[in-house]
């Protein structure tokens, strides 16, 4: 063995050989680092940049179109304005899932008495959804939501405040204990959890009613523009004081969204759609106990801090809600008003201390 290796390192030519061949093998190996290493940031700036594109051409394709007023996707003008319904949704464990809360335009969560959440789901893009709910009942602070919209207002009963707020407010009150015709009793669940509502009764309500399209404040809109820092893994903690009620929304990059987890699952609809919305907003609104159920006033009329969630980012933020009637604003923390991506919005409102 000594012997042959002797030979072998004084043959200069095997030796010159060896060399070459690692040589190329390492330049190879190399090259074709660099050249994924290129081809990764290449595909990564147009990746960041496709957002923009396919917003832009949704807005060529129907050059006569204009951002809808409740959540500022583009749709023919005609189509711009309709009434928005905001409809109490029951958010209790037995109540779950819910059904079509996953095609509202705009929803608002907060809490009711029993630290017990409830949902508000507004919709106004006329689209035809077979079963919503179930329904429940209002409460105050959810009605000067309801009024910054004009929106009709779809529950089962209420709060005796809330039920004073209706009558003084105005807005158009479809009410299940009145108006029971336009809802049904689903033999699937155990009451109170089991009223639901279609878009085509509350579209007949309306029309029966001559309801017509009112106008209202709208947010401002923007094209998508996901960050570059930001990361599918990012999350939303909402942290409400009980477990069954705390969710969190995770950041899919690819959609430049938000989907909704509870119990660390993404949570899913009744027909086993996943909750998806386009912009986050933590609203901190100061509450407090006003009888001996425990009801809650909340004070949403007058001006906060607020945490603002889109394109993968959260930044600081502030809420003014000048009257029950007017468009609740939200601003940046140096008061430019926010602009949000166009598609859903959840409102998470919640107590300072959570």
């Amino acid at each position: 063995m000594l012997a042959y290796l002797k030979n072998y390192f004084l043959n200069r030519s095997k030796l010159w050989k060896t060399i070459m061949i690692i040589s190329i093998v390492l330049f190879m190996a190399i090259l074709s680092w660099l050249l994924w290493l290129i081809f990764f940031h290449a595909a990564a700036a147009v990746s960041e940049k496709t957002w923009s594109a396919a917003d832009n051409s949704a807005a060529a394709k129907c050059p006569d179109c204009v951002r809808r007023r409740i959540d500022g996707v583009y749709v023919k003008p005609d189509q711009a304005n309709l009434p928005p319904v905001a409809v109490m949704i029951d958010n209790h464990p037995d109540a779950r899932p819910q059904s079509g809360i996953e095609k509202a335009n705009l929803v608002y969560e907060a809490e009711v008495e029993g630290y017990y959440t409830r949902l508000m789901a507004i919709f106004a893009s006329g689209d035809t959804i077979a079963r919503i709910g179930p329904v429940r009942s209002a409460r105050p602070y959810f009605v000067d939501w309801a009024q910054e919209l004009n929106a009709v207002y779809v529950h089962c009963g209420g709060s005796p405040e809330a039920l004073v707020d209706l009558i003084k407010s105005g807005i158009t009150d479809l009410n299940e204990f009145y108006n029971g015709h336009y809802f049904w009793r689903s033999t699937d669940r155990v009451a109170p959890h089991n009223i639901y509502i279609s878009s085509d009764n509350f579209t007949k309500y309306s029309t029966d009613n001559n309801i017509a399209p009112t106008a209202y404040g709208s947010w401002q809109y923007k094209e998508d523009s996901p960050s570059p820092e930001a990361s599918s893994s990012d999350e939303v903690d909402i942290n409400y004081q009980v477990a069954d009620f705390r969710v969190k929304w995770v950041y899919d990059k690819t959609g430049n969204d938000y989907i909704r987890y509870a119990n660390n699952q993404p949570e899913l609809t009744a027909d086993r759609d996943l909750i998806i919305a386009k912009n986050i907003i933590i609203q901190i609104v100061p509450a407090a106990a006003i009888d001996a159920e425990l009801r809650l006033k909340m004070d949403d009329v007058g001006s906060g801090t607020a945490t603002i969630c889109l394109d993968g980012v959260c930044q600081p933020g502030l809420w003014k809600k000048q009257s029950a009637l007017s468009r609740t604003e939200f601003t940046t923390a140096v008061g430019q008003a926010v602009k949000f991506n166009a598609g859903p919005t959840w409102v998470e409102v919640m107590r300072p201390n959570e």
